[in-house]
């Protein structure tokens, strides 16, 4: 363990700058602070000593004035008697007897010798004589029964390994408390890496050297890559190999034989009971750690009590005070506080308390403004969340609305209640908000309806007179079809699909978080002129004027078209034509952006085609399996949609055995951007019937004539050929379509009958 005695929790503190231990002695104890005037010698004096620092004191003594001649005349008027009195200092007591001096030294600890023998010669001297080997072991014994020096060091090396500071004795670094009392030093672990060889290294390291001299020198059994980790190897420190090496040396002349062996022998002994020396010291340590820490504990108790009085005195908060002691560790109050320490420390202990004021100041501020605009973000939330994405204001832009963004930042008022009781204020102010955001979007639309030739031709009054309120009628028309401007966007048709358009549009996973982190940029739109093209064809086929026919108004037409441009498909010996509605239809030329379509051209189904489709019944879109599905009474799957029956499950824990899809959930609209799939209509019947996956009809032909195990298909599965016999399809519409009680017509057909015929 450690032998920490002058600086020791210095290196935790966690504010150094009120460590004035720096400036008092930072290798000595605070006992040896009144001695640092007592220097005589010359500072290449006060440099040796067995590694001890050198000492600069504070201030540099007054030069002394040349003494005047008394039977000269200087020209000065002699001085009054006594003014030449020299002022008495601690110096004079080099002045005592030795006796007196020993026995005063005495009652000292050794880190107290130490400090003296480096103040000047006269007291190195003493405490080198024989006569202070008394003083040096009562010393010992007054700090707690130190362990007798190692053999073959002297007193002052014995003290200056345990007290002389706290830094490696190779490099110089500080903090290093562990001694290894093996190899009598105290090290780093990079000078232990560096230094250290292991005994199974040693033929490899000196392999000129005899490996006798592992048995001659002291060892560690605390490696350089294991510091504080006692292991089996034995380590030697490179220099004392060197150091015996060169000893055998001398035993290596003839006749030297004995001497040479006599040598070994008393080298092993002493090694020997060096091992027993050391196990007494390791246990010192850490008794002696364990004290000093005890002391170290004491003290900061009484000093922290002392300072926290004082400090009240003077006028600070006592909250604070004891905030500032409690939430921090000095090591100056480690140990003993003087008067004098006192006054050194008190103006840096206010700065301190003065700083930590101010980081509190500030840290209260960053969690108040924090807690106020969460609150904020929280009513934001709950309010948008039902509302179309494209007219929802980013909540950023709400933060930071002048006054709103002064009530965040504001001085806390102490009381959390009324930190936060502001906020149901802005709150009322949210729908106004956003109704003025969803104003700016649709000023922006009607803006780009009003300048785009394809709309109207009747414009040119809007354009001249400039327009500063959004035309809810024109943005209704059928013609009104715009885009997002990102890549891959579908034509949105009318207000009614822009509104619903937004970021998660384009990323179905996205969440609607509406933390200010993750905000993202609002869509920007602009006209889609293929979808305008194919609206306005539309409108022309069937004879009404693109300049005042609505979106609504077409979809009551309940018309359905062939697309020209599109020729029929073959499929199973017959062939098919896509029937779709309008809205449909400006999907399928904005999509289809070939040579083929070039320009958009439809064709009506006949009567006898649109009453076989009506007669279909129309499957359900969405359907129910696709996870689009969010609850309209809380925000669980907002940005994470579910199944239709996930949300009528869940509709329950808000009280609703029977939900109504639009108003207690829905569909999320900015996902659900393109119209059910147009429906496969044959004009040309089927000869064939539909190959099962896998197979084709060559490899496996019908070999029953009028056979009805494969004579029903299903209605609402358009697009695929699968057959069923009529217990299946029946199955089959309940399971994957939610249809309880399946009929033959709306439901499912039977296969025409002259296809299970040979």
């Amino acid at each position: 363990m450690c032998c920490r005695d002058c600086d020791h929790y210095d290196s935790d503190s966690d504010l150094t700058d009120l460590d004035t231990d720096s400036l008092e002695d930072t290798t000595s104890s605070s006992q040896c602070s009144e001695h640092s005037n007592l220097s005589e010698a010359s500072s290449e004096d006060d440099a040796g000593g067995y590694g001890g620092e050198t000492r600069i004191p504070d201030k540099q003594p007054a030069t002394k004035r040349a003494r005047a001649d008394k039977g000269t005349d200087t020209g000065t008027a002699p001085a009054t008697k006594g003014s030449g009195r020299k002022k008495k200092t601690p110096s004079l007591i080099v002045t005592v007897p030795i006796d007196v001096l020993l026995e005063i030294f005495g009652l000292l600890e050794p880190v107290d010798l130490l400090q003296l023998f480096r103040v000047n010669k006269a007291f190195r001297k003493v405490l080198s004589s024989n006569n202070a080997v008394s003083v040096w072991k009562a010393a010992r014994v007054n700090r707690g029964g130190v362990p007798d020096c190692i053999p073959g060091m002297s007193e002052v090396e014995w003290a200056n390994l345990l007290f002389g500071g706290s830094q490696c004795q190779e490099c110089g670094k500080k903090g290093i408390w562990r001694i290894d009392f093996g190899i009598r030093r105290r090290l780093c672990p990079s000078c232990f890496n560096e230094n250290l060889v292991c005994d199974s290294a040693f033929p490899y390291e000196f392999s000129g050297y005899d490996p006798i001299i592992m048995d001659l020198i002291p060892s560690s059994n605390i490696g350089g890559d294991y510091h504080d980790h006692i292991t089996s190897c034995k380590f030697f420190w490179s220099d004392d190999v060197l150091k015996m090496a060169e000893e055998l040396k001398v035993y290596l002349k003839p006749g030297a034989e004995q001497a040479l062996e006599d040598f070994k022998q008393s080298r092993k002994k002493y090694v020997d009971s060096d091992i027993g020396h050391i196990t007494v010291c390791n246990a010192w340590a850490d008794e002696d750690s364990s004290r000093q820490f005890s002391r170290a504990r004491e003290f900061r108790s009484q000093n922290i009590e002392l300072f926290q009085a004082r400090l009240v005195d003077l006028g600070h908060d006592a909250e604070d005070v004891k905030r500032m002691f409690d939430r921090h560790h000095y090591g100056v109050l480690d140990q003993e506080l003087t008067d004098a320490r006192w006054k050194r420390l008190i103006p840096k202990v206010e700065r301190k308390l003065a700083e930590l004021q101010e980081g509190w100041r500030l840290e209260n501020q960053r969690n108040v403004s924090s807690d106020r605009e969460s609150k904020l973000l929280a009513m934001y939330q709950k309010y948008v969340r039902p509302l179309p994405q494209a007219i929802i204001p980013p909540p950023e832009t709400f933060l930071k609305l002048c006054d709103v963004a002064e009530f965040i930042k504001s001085p806390p008022t102490g009381d959390e209640e009324s930190d936060i009781q502001p906020c149901y204020a802005f709150a009322e102010r949210i729908p106004e908000f956003c109704a003025e955001h969803k104003h700016k979007r649709k000023l922006e639309l009607t803006r780009l309806l009003a300048l785009s030739t394809d709309v109207g031709q009747d414009t040119t009054t809007l354009q001249s007179q400039g327009i500063d309120a959004p035309d809810d009628m024109l943005m209704q028309l059928a013609t009104s079809v715009f885009q997002c401007t990102q890549p891959r966007s579908f034509p949105l048709i009318t207000w009614y699909k822009a509104q619903y358009h937004g970021p998660s549009s384009h990323n179905p996973g996205m969440s609607r978080n509406y933390a200010r982190s993750a905000s993202t940029p609002s869509c920007t739109f602009s006209i889609s002129q293929r979808g305008v093209a194919a609206a306005r064809s539309f409108l022309s086929l069937v004879g009404l004027e693109f300049q005042t026919t609505t979106a609504t108004t077409m979809d009551d037409l309940q018309c359905r078209f062939f697309c020209s441009n599109c020729p029929s498909k073959p499929e199973n010996g017959g062939s098919y034509r896509m029937a779709m509605n309008w809205r449909q239809g400006i999907f399928h030329y904005v999509e289809y952006e070939g040579p083929s379509h070039k320009e958009p051209r439809w064709e009506f189904l006949s009567a006898e085609q649109l009453q076989v489709i009506k007669g279909w019944r129309t499957p359900e879109y969405p359907g129910a399996t696709q996870r689009v599905w969010r609850c309209n009474k809380c925000e669980l799957y907002h940005g994470n949609s579910t199944t239709k029956g996930t949300v009528i499950d869940h509709m329950q824990l808000h009280g609703i055995t029977t939900p109504t899809e639009g108003i207690d959930f829905s569909y999320d609209q900015g996902v659900m951007e393109k119209p059910p799939p147009a429906t496969k209509f044959f004009v040309t019947p089927q000869t064939k019937p539909p190959a099962k996956s896998g197979t084709t009809q060559k490899s496996k032909p019908s070999t029953k004539t009028g056979s009805t195990k494969l004579g029903y298909r299903c209605q609402h599965c358009n697009g695929l050929n699968r057959t069923f016999i009529l217990e299946g399809v029946k199955q089959h519409i309940k399971v994957k379509h939610n249809i309880s009680s399946p009929s033959e017509g709306p439901d499912f057909c039977k296969f025409p009958s002259h296809l299970n015929s040979s």
